[in-house]
C-alpha cells in the first residue's frame, strides 16, 4: 500500500484478533465518533407512545438549530413512534436512544451540515425510587457554553462524574456550574421542595434542558403550585425538606446528601406525570 491508495478517501483499520490491523467498515468514520458532533435523545416508549413526544421533538429541533445542523432529512419523531409500534407492538416497554449527528466527515470544519442518525433500543426498566447516598462533587463542574443546555454527544462531564460516583461508592452525584451554583445530578435534573415551594436550577447554571424537567415545570405552573427557577448555593439545597431528580425514567428521591437526611415520601404533584 502506498500514498496513491488513498485517492482522497479515509482508510479505517481496527485491531485484528490475530494481531496487527485489518480494514474496518466505512460507517465507523463519522462526526459522532470523531468529534461528538451531534445530539441524542433518550426516550421511553410505553403503551404505543413515546412519553413526552412533543417535548423531545422540540428539544431536538432547538438543539439542531443551536449546533447549526440542518434537520430537513431527519425522520420525524412520529415516524419513529410508528416504527416502534410496527416492530415491537403497542404493549412494549422500551428505552430508545436516538443519536442525531452531523453528516459527512471533514476535520473541525464540517464538510456537510445535514443529519445522519442511529437508533438503539433496549427493554426499559424501572430505576430505584430512592437513592440512599449522594455527594456534591468538588472536582468536576458543568462547563458553561451556548449549547450547555443541549443534550449533546459530548457527555464526558457526566461520564467522569459517574466514574467518581462509583469510586466513592455513592448512588448519586450532584454537580455545580463554574460559578459554584448547584446545576444538576450526574444523570438527571434536580428539584427540591421546601415549605411547600419547589425549586430547580435555572438553565443559566449550565444544566441540561431536560424534557421531564420542562414537563414538571409546566405542570406545576398549570396547577399554580409555587416554583422558583434560579441560581442556588449548596446551603440552599441542603436546607430543603425533599430533594429529587427527574429524567426520562421518572423521579428518584435523594435520601442522604453529604450526611444530611431528607424526606423520601412520594410527591403526588410530580409522580402523576410518570404514571
Amino acid at each position: 500500500m502506498n500514498s496513491d491508495t488513498f485517492d482522497n478517501d479515509t482508510l479505517l483499520f481496527s485491531p485484528s484478533p490475530k494481531g496487527g490491523y485489518v480494514s474496518a467498515p466505512d460507517h465507523l468514520a463519522n462526526r459522532a465518533s470523531f468529534f461528538g458532533d451531534g445530539l441524542f435523545e433518550t426516550m421511553i416508549f410505553k403503551e404505543g407512545e413515546i412519553r413526552f413526544r412533543d417535548g423531545h421533538w422540540n428539544r431536538i429541533t432547538e438543539g439542531l438549530q443551536q449546533l447549526k445542523i440542518n434537520g430537513r432529512r431527519l425522520q420525524h419523531i412520529g415516524e419513529l413512534e410508528a416504527f416502534l409500534v410496527g416492530q415491537f407492538g403497542s404493549h412494549a416497554f422500551l428505552r430508545v436512544r436516538w443519536n442525531i449527528y452531523r453528516s459527512g466527515l471533514g476535520k473541525y470544519s464540517p464538510q456537510e451540515n445535514g443529519t445522519d442518525e442511529l437508533i438503539s433500543i433496549q427493554q426499559a426498566t424501572s430505576p430505584p425510587k430512592v437513592k440512599q447516598q449522594t455527594f456534591i462533587s468538588t472536582s468536576i463542574t458543568v462547563p458553561k457554553s451556548p449549547w450547555s443546555h443541549c443534550k449533546t454527544l459530548n457527555a464526558l462531564t457526566y461520564v467522569m462524574a459517574n466514574i467518581e460516583r462509583e469510586e466513592k461508592g455513592m448512588d448519586e452525584v450532584i454537580l455545580k456550574d463554574t460559578s459554584n451554583f448547584i446545576s444538576e445530578s450526574g444523570i438527571a435534573n434536580l428539584f427540591w421542595k421546601k415549605d411547600g415551594t419547589f425549586y430547580t436550577p435555572s438553565l443559566t447554571c449550565s444544566c441540561i434542558a431536560g424534557v421531564s424537567r420542562n414537563a414538571l415545570i409546566q405542570h406545576l405552573n398549570h396547577q399554580r403550585i409555587p416554583l422558583i427557577e434560579g441560581e442556588f448555593t449548596e446551603d440552599h439545597l441542603l436546607s430543603a425538606d425533599q430533594v429529587f431528580t427527574t429524567n426520562v425514567s421518572g423521579i428518584a428521591y435523594l435520601q442522604r446528601i453529604e450526611g444530611k437526611e431528607f424526606d423520601t415520601s412520594p410527591i403526588a404533584e410530580a409522580e402523576s406525570l410518570f404514571n
